[in-house]
């Protein structure tokens, strides 16, 4: 009876130190998991002031009788939409009624950053063709990469000297 009184001894002193050994794993994990959650709390507000400095947004102009050289536009650019009027791009090749040019707006810190006048980077073409794409920027460092939509064989499209002027919005003063 003593011999088994003493396994049992021996069995219930294993069966605590493997708890024990299974409680200290169980703590380590938790205390992990909790460096991890702080290290990302504390990381994410460093990404979205980050994010907040530069941001993109996108840019669809409507430009109709360009022989005029007139249009509108949008922007649209967190989450909400800003009307724009568009003048001076001057068509070369044939007339038409209504051309559609979309792209990407790059380095915008606000919306009113895409406010003014816009001439080719780097000294290049700002023509816009059937299957090109015009890279043009502003004083504020706005960069526009925009693409024609229907825009015909024959035609291009001079974006160099282009102003978006706001409509319908005031620029918040900074």
């Amino acid at each position: 009876m003593i011999r088994h009184d003493r396994y049992r001894l021996r069995a219930e002193a294993g069966d605590r130190r493997i708890h024990l050994s299974m409680m200290r794993k169980l703590a380590l994990i938790w205390r992990l998991q909790i460096v991890v959650g702080l290290a990302a709390l504390t990381a994410m507000p460093m990404r979205a002031s980050a994010q907040t400095a530069v941001e993109t947004g996108r840019i669809h102009i409507t430009l109709i009788n360009t022989k005029g050289s007139a249009g509108s536009g949008i922007l649209f650019y967190e989450s909400e939409k800003y009307g724009l009027g568009i003048s001076g791009p001057k068509p070369k090749g044939i007339w038409t009624t209504r051309v559609d040019l979309i792209g990407d707006v790059l380095n915008l810190r606000s919306a009113k950053d895409i406010i003014g006048t816009f001439t080719a980077v780097d000294g290049g073409a700002a023509l816009l063709g059937r299957s090109r794409m015009a890279q043009i920027e502003n004083s504020k460092g706005v960069l526009l990469e925009i693409r024609g939509v229907n825009l015909k064989r024959s035609f291009s499209l001079d974006l160099s000297g282009m102003t978006i002027t706001n409509v319908g919005w005031q620029p918040s003063p900074e």
